[in-house]
């Protein structure tokens, strides 16, 4: 094998200078996208369990409301989760600019520990986040199955009602037959 062969599969270094600009980019980048995740992940899916229980559920009993809270504390876990990991993030980001500038970025992992914790912080939050969509639809086929067991039985004892326009009267029905 060449020598050209081998540093093909070696990664372009960037200079440091260059590395750093775009490490202060990603930061700023991290930042913005940390208030459009909190905000889709726990505002839409609270906000849509809370419709659920409103509209849907309505003024019915509410069946197994441990589902609902442990799809709640999920959907909170998972935001806060999401929002160490930014924090994390943050730390990593300003690490590997301090590993940038003092020329270690080569000789250790970029960002340490703490681009490790942001990983694990990340995929806590989506465990997390599918976790309370588990116990969400769990909550809603409890609580729906239930409305659908609940109508058949009250069509079975309330007897039929006759039509405003039919006979009533014994006679005209007996008649009839």
């Amino acid at each position: 094998m060449t020598d050209a062969e081998e540093n093909a599969c070696e990664p372009v270094k960037r200079p440091p200078n260059e590395y750093r600009q775009w490490l202060i980019a990603a930061e700023q980048k991290a930042q913005d996208d940390f208030d459009k995740a909190v905000l889709s992940l726990s505002g839409g899916a609270l906000g849509i369990s809370f419709v659920f229980v409103k509209d849907i559920v309505g003024p019915d009993a509410i069946l197994e409301p441990i589902l609902l809270l442990l799809s709640w504390v999920g959907w909170g876990l998972s935001s806060l989760a999401i929002l160490s990991s930014y924090f994390f993030s943050h730390l990593a980001l300003r690490r590997a600019i301090r590993q940038c500038d003092d020329g270690s970025i080569y000789s250790n992992t970029p960002g340490g520990i703490f681009a490790r914790i942001t990983s694990n912080l990340n995929a806590l939050g989506a465990v997390l986040f599918v976790a309370g969509v588990c116990f969400m639809a769990a909550f809603i086929y409890v609580n729906l199955s239930s409305q659908g067991k609940q109508h058949v039985r009250q069509e079975a004892v309330q007897p039929a009602k006759p039509a405003i326009n039919s006979p009533t009267k014994p006679s005209a029905i007996g008649k009839a037959q």
